[in-house]
């Protein structure tokens, strides 16, 4: 019996030490990471991925390190309900996205069914406006589309005509709606509106000279943002001057910008964020976002760091991720890196809305509010 006693205290040290041994916890991340309309999503799971960083390094959750497992969603729903699936079968405690509303959408009966709390960054549309496991940081497309529309009126832009992509209905169409009744009523008017579908390969020149643009004031696009860059510059070839509205806040993305040139100028579009800002916890973030990746961080890669903040420190409350959607429920208010973050009952979000122009190869905010 003594010459066993070795083996056996062996054997319950290393049983000790692996009950000691915490699990990690595991967040999700399921966004259009490849493809034309990657940009957002990269931009997002690149802020998603140093929030995970930092907390890691600051000894992680009650002790249990972070662990991120990324989906994409290809910009397809029933990829994206497939891959939110994948993120379940992982196990993850939430999951951070999707960016696009069509994605979210198409992921909501698979969390609901599985009680996994989702945030998403970027997703607007009205259509998600309900009790249940699903957030977002991002004001639905109802605030954006009447501080546009209000805005245009406060920058002397009375007529209007409009292109839309009727494809992507419950981000375009939803957008328009609301945004036509606001302007309308506040004394605007609609000169000329023209529809097209994204899917069938449309040619934007003729569909621009229908526009009829001499009879307006300026154009609202309502399209997804590449198709939109497109647009812009078939624009600039028949006005070079006149105000483009665009309902797209994904234009805002660096990378598109330097792509359309030009035909950027005057582009005006409402933002959550002010890239201006000099709040301490944004410069804070600019500086460690452009250090770890090479690139400043674009709006996208502000409010998926903000989404992944709301489920960190809801994690850090209670670490049961069955527990989570009550978490968020509870706190309801999360300091964002522009200021606070209220959560409604809804799960979304009251923040401050920001119009830009782009005028000279830059960002110029227009109505920033008063610290």
């Amino acid at each position: 019996m003594k010459r066993a006693l070795p083996f056996v205290m062996v054997l319950v040290v290393s049983l000790l030490s692996g009950c000691s041994e915490k699990k990690t916890i595991k967040i999700g991340y399921l966004g259009s990471i490849t493809g034309k309309h990657s940009d957002l999503g990269v931009a997002a799971r690149d802020a998603t991925m140093l929030a995970v960083e930092q907390i890691n390094s600051q000894g992680g959750i009650d002790g249990r390190k972070l662990e991120l497992v990324v989906r994409d969603d290809t910009l397809d729903p029933k990829v994206a309900e497939k891959m939110a699936g994948e993120l379940i079968g992982e196990g993850v405690a939430a999951i951070i996205g999707p960016v696009a509303s069509s994605m979210a959408k198409a992921a909501l009966p698979v969390i609901g069914k599985a009680g996994v709390v989702m945030v998403s960054p970027t997703s607007s549309s009205n259509e998600l406006i309900r009790d249940d496991y699903f957030f977002r940081v991002m004001e639905p497309n109802s605030k954006f589309a009447r501080h546009l529309a209000e805005s245009a009126l406060k920058l002397g832009i009375k007529r209007l005509t409009v292109i839309c992509d009727t494809n992507n209905r419950p981000y375009t169409v939803d957008i328009y709606q609301v945004f036509r009744d606001a302007f309308v009523k506040g004394g605007g008017a609609i000169a000329r509106e023209v529809s097209f579908d994204s899917t069938q390969k449309p040619e934007f020149q003729p569909l621009v000279a229908q526009l009829e643009l001499k009879k307006a004031d300026g154009v609202m696009m309502l399209a997804n943002s590449v198709d939109s860059i497109v647009i812009a510059q078939q624009i600039r070839k028949e006005d070079v001057k006149a105000p483009i509205l665009s309902g797209a806040c994904g234009i805002a993305q660096r990378d598109l910008l330097q792509l359309a040139g030009k035909s950027s100028e005057g582009l005006i579009f409402t933002l959550p964020v002010n890239s201006q800002s000099r709040a301490p916890a944004f410069t804070g973030f600019q500086e460690a976002f452009t250090k770890r990746f090479n690139y400043p961080p674009t709006f996208a890669a502000v409010l998926a760091y903000d989404a992944s903040h709301v489920v960190l420190t809801a994690l850090k409350q209670n670490a049961d991720p069955k527990a989570l959607r009550q978490t968020v429920k509870s706190i309801a208010v999360f300091d964002g890196l522009q200021g606070v973050i209220k959560l409604d009952q809804f799960g979304d979000p009251d923040r401050n809305l920001f119009i830009i122009r782009y005028h000279d190869g830059r960002e110029e905010v227009l109505d920033a509010p008063k610290p």
